[in-house]
């Protein structure tokens, strides 16, 4: 099990290093992460590269026997760069072109940018590619982090237009697929398409607006993908990873396709952030732990575990003493191997001065660095016997990346319209609830992306918000079953196909013989409630109201609420299909309801 910090010596002075390093090595550190914001001092003057400031650092933590992480910095850029090339900016929905200054502002889809990043990241990997204290490289900091995941610019509107010839090759083959007739819409030539950008009125196709996340999807991977192959030519026994910021953070990544390219997962674990009055469940971190390991089935990396409170404008909830090692504690449970705490002292200056880390703006030892001192010294002494080990599961929850997307612009209800930060995350809120009901029972699961899962791994598959279906899964899906798999399903399963058009079928569509059931009527109940009961159980539902039509399914529970027409219809249901079992859950269960129902079948 290894421990280390992130640590920013270009923010301090030299006179500092020496008594850091003791103090890393004091509270049981042996690794540091490095120079993710660093380009301006690798690359003061284009062409003109400088390492003597990390070189006379990383010489220090050999002797002193840390590994070290470098960091890509292609996060930020030198302001010599745009002022050189100003298209290298994003452009925001609203039209808002991004400047110097902060950070994340650079447009995936500047062939200036990209250039000047292949520059910085060959040279850095020239030099400390066989540096025996570098073990790896963490790719760029937060890929499509604080909205950059979406760019409108006029370099991201003519790749657009590309990729779309690519990926259609005919005008008429794309009016085809998104339907363009609806409205008139019928566009002659591919240099006709707009970005669905925040216009009066705009109400954009569906169809258009999934290929325009697709599209910024492919961007971010590829320049992710560059880099990595730039850092394998001319690196030699260093890891690949980069610290993904997942859901609920990010809307219309595939992160699975990412990772790919690396070779394990990291993330930034902040169980708390800015003026949140108290934290996120323990469920919701267990669960997004659960979908780093998920990505590539594998343990994984904190790149950043919170070890104070964390804010840029405001600060909120204060973490009680023991809750940081709670955290610290959860993390390796789930697969964690290698933790690497955000930050070791708490900048004085700059953007961050309100995100404490270990010790605060002075270097007086603080209550949390003797917590985690202690906490690091009981856990080495135990951890490399367990966190190692496969973890095993029979039940899995799947999640998809095309219902990610199709969500942002048609929730169909209210109750799936939840904002956080820079993005809509009602799919996200939705399935970790579905998570937690298997947290709280203490049931070991996998949570996975659809597309890379192997159904016949698992004897329990739980599939929420797959309203969005590929018929090559559903293909996987009724195989499953069929050799005695049980399947839950989500409400709304089975509406629409990968092009964002309605099925020309009864739902749940093409899972309808498996399910037993057809979908003729539905409410969309905003966060209004229902009430179920199974026999003389009550139950709570929201958000969408089902009225399932059992044709050789059995009825296990029925709306209650007596203000319904639909008093006494069936709302939740179980089929027998050839060997396994269909479960249809027709609305958005509450947590104790939910868990009820897990108890049911598990």
């Amino acid at each position: 099990m290894i421990f280390g910090v992130d640590y920013y010596p270009e923010q301090w002075t030299e006179k500092d290093w020496d008594e850091d390093i003791a103090y890393m090595k004091d509270l049981g550190l042996s690794l540091v992460r490095l120079a993710e914001f660093a380009w301006a001092i690798f690359e003061p003057k284009e062409n003109k590269f400088d390492f003597s400031f990390f070189d006379k650092l990383i010489d220090k933590f050999y002797k002193a026997n840390f590994q070290v992480i470098l960091g890509t910095p292609t996060a930020t850029f030198p302001p010599w760069l745009y002022k050189k090339y100003p298209d290298i900016v994003q452009v925001t929905k609203e039209g808002i072109i991004r400047t110097i200054g902060t950070r994340r502002q650079a447009s995936f889809h500047s062939d200036n940018y990209l250039k000047a990043c292949d520059k910085i990241v060959t040279a850095l990997a020239k030099h400390y590619g066989n540096h025996p204290s570098v073990v790896g490289w963490q790719i760029d900091n937060e890929p499509g982090h604080e909205g950059s995941d979406l760019d409108y610019s006029e370099n991201s509107l003519q790749k657009f237009r590309k990729w779309l010839r690519d990926k259609y090759k005919n005008i008429h083959n794309l009016n085809d697929s998104w339907g363009n007739v609806f409205w008139g819409v019928l566009y002659s030539d591919f240099e006709e398409i707009p970005l669905p950008g925040a216009y009066l009125a705009s109400n954009f196709n569906p169809s258009m607006l999934q290929d325009f996340y697709r599209f910024n999807s492919d961007s971010l991977i590829s320049f992710i993908g560059r880099q990595a192959t730039i850092l394998r030519q001319y690196t030699k026994n260093q890891f690949l990873t980069t610290n993904l910021f997942p859901s609920p953070f990010l809307s219309i990544i595939d992160m699975s396709e990412l990772s790919k390219h690396l070779d394990f997962v990291s993330w930034d674990n902040y169980p708390v952030w800015g003026n949140m009055q108290e934290p996120h469940p323990h469920q919701m971190i267990a669960g997004t732990h659960q979908f780093i390991r998920g990505l590539k089935n594998k343990n994984f990396t904190i790149m950043e575990q919170i070890s104070g409170f964390q804010g840029h404008e405001v600060v909120g909830y204060l973490p009680a003493p023991g809750q940081i090692s709670c955290w610290l504690m959860q993390a390796i449970a789930h697969g964690a191997e290698r933790i690497v705490f955000f930050r070791y002292r708490t900048a004085r200056f700059g953007q961050e001065q309100l995100c404490y880390g270990i010790f605060d703006h002075n270097k007086k030892p603080t209550e949390r660095y003797f917590e985690l001192k202690k906490s690091i010294s009981v856990i080495q002494r135990y951890a490399d016997d367990f966190v190692y080990e496969n973890i095993p599961a029979q039940v899995a929850i799947l999640h998809d990346i095309e219902n990610r997307r199709n969500l942002l612009h048609q929730p169909i209800t209210e109750g799936l319209k939840k904002e956080y930060g820079f993005a809509s995350v009602g799919y996200d809120f939705e399935f970790f609830t579905w998570y937690a009901c298997l947290s709280a029972l203490n049931v070991s699961n996998h949570v996975l992306p659809v597309s890379s899962v192997d159904l016949q791994q698992y004897k329990l598959i739980i599939l929420p918000l797959y309203w969005m279906i590929d018929i090559n899964f559903i293909n996987q899906i009724e195989k499953f079953v069929a050799n005695g798999g049980t399947l839950v399903l989500g409400y709304r399963t089975g509406i629409k196909d990968l092009n964002g058009w309605m099925l020309d079928d009864v739902p749940p569509g093409p899972l309808k013989e498996i399910a037993g059931i057809e979908i003729h009527k539905f409410e969309a109940l905003g966060d209004r409630e229902v009430k179920l009961r199974k026999g003389l159980i009550p139950l709570i539902g929201t958000k969408i109201a089902e009225i399932l039509e059992p044709k050789t399914a059995q009825v296990l529970a029925v709306y209650s609420d007596g203000k319904k027409f639909y008093k006494g219809m069936p709302a939740i249901t179980k089929n027998s299909y050839k060997k396994g079992n269909v479960y249809y859950i027709g609305t958005s269960l509450g947590v104790k309801s939910l868990t009820y129902f897990y108890t049911q079948i598990l």
